[in-house]
């Protein structure tokens, strides 16, 4: 094995939950960052075309099969998991044992590392190896948060504890300060790749907006009512809608000279954004993350799930933007208004707790374990 200074190249299978783009970006940077440090990194995660992206960047990747765990009342039901499983579970199953087989011939990794992702801690528990939590939704299973509204944290603790019962390790992205009891449990800024960080941020007359589908509730309402408002009430300002291809077509007519509806595409998104006043969008974690690197204040639609709500609760509360259940002209033209003092009071929080990139204490931890320092894998009984 190559040598990383006294700590020797490490072996590492990552999981990437595979429902939304933003557990994949966020991956994608640690997995990079740890290659580029000499460590050999593979992928489980869930969906072809998210193992596509990960090839195409190069790594190892499999596609594993993640049961579906919709909540009803803000919970989770045995019943409802059966029926929603019991045909693609069988199936399931044999794609697990297949993912252990192909990990065991190509070589046991030191360290699996998750992010929500199912497959990987059953394969760290298997093969007796430390697991370790990377992401934004275990402070639900640390934290007693509040419920918001009609909106608990239940079922996203019940998903944490299904998909990863235990861990050794928990770093806890979060862009806000928060802490815990446990010393297992460590916070970190958002991680955001190199393409957010180093781009050149300008303010102009420019408002970038980006919404996304969940299930049935669509960027319909959004886009058309955004569009109204800066067609009669925003004349001194471009408004750049991004929307997935797929949304297009239904969403073109809402367009004209100073209303641009255009296919996401990542870099020209973040591009835009970097030179916007402020940006619209629901309440993903990884795009307020973005947004608030860059400087960036939000006004936040948040979609049916707690997440989204909690995010965009402390957002609000935390005067880095504003959130309403809508979009609406008072609320929309009061941020506007609030631009200046919100860009100011988002760049004041930036510089006090987003600067430090967060990749070199998630390699230098990874680096610290024992696994890390032994001259050789050790055997695993076949």
């Amino acid at each position: 094995m190559s040598e990383n200074g006294n700590v020797r190249q490490l072996n590492v299978i990552i999981g990437v939950n595979g429902i939304g783009m933003g557990h994949t970006v966020r991956q994608s940077v640690i997995a990079q960052y740890l290659r580029d440090r000499g460590h050999l990194v593979r992928i489980v995660t869930n969906g072809q075309s998210r193992a596509e992206y990960f090839r195409d960047l190069g790594f190892l990747a499999w596609d594993g099969w993640m049961p579906t765990l919709l909540a009803r009342d803000d919970r989770i039901h045995a019943r409802d998991v059966v029926r929603a499983n019991m045909r693609e579970a069988p199936g399931g199953l044999l794609r697990h044992l297949q993912l252990r087989r192909a990990v065991r011939n190509s070589g046991v990794p030191d360290v699996f590392v998750t992010d929500y992702e199912p497959n990987t801690p059953r394969l760290a528990y298997h093969f007796n190896r430390p697991l370790i939590s990377i992401d934004q939704q275990s402070k639900y299973r640390h934290l007693d948060l509040p419920a918001l509204g009609r909106y608990a944290r239940t079922a996203d603790e019940q998903r944490l504890r299904h998909f990863a019962p235990r861990v050794d390790r928990s770093f806890i992205c979060s862009y806000v300060p928060l802490a815990a009891e446990d010393r297992r449990v460590e916070f970190i800024a958002p991680v955001v790749p190199d393409l957010v960080r180093s781009a050149p941020v300008t303010t102009e007359p420019l408002v970038t907006a980006y919404f996304s589908r969940y299930f049935d509730h669509g960027p319909e309402e959004s886009v058309r009512e955004l569009a109204s408002i800066f067609r009669q009430s925003v004349p001194d300002r471009t408004l750049r809608i991004y929307t997935q291809p797929t949304e297009l077509r239904s969403l073109r007519g809402y367009a004209d000279a100073r209303v641009e509806i255009r296919a996401f595409d990542r870099e020209e998104f973040i591009a835009d954004m970097a030179r916007s006043e402020v940006v619209f969008s629901n309440a993903g974690f990884n795009l307020i993350s973005e947004a608030l690197v860059l400087g960036k204040p939000v006004h936040l639609v948040p979609l049916p799930t707690y997440d989204q709500h909690w995010c965009a609760k402390v957002i609000d509360e935390a005067e880095l933007g504003t959130a309403a259940p809508r979009i609406e002209r008072p609320a929309v033209l009061d941020f506007l208004a609030r631009g200046r003092a919100l860009r100011d009071s988002v760049v004041r929080h930036r510089d006090l707790y987003l600067s430090t990139d967060p990749r070199e204490r998630i390699a230098s931890y990874l680096e610290s374990l024992p696994t890390a320092h032994r001259p050789m894998l050790e055997p695993i009984a076949r």
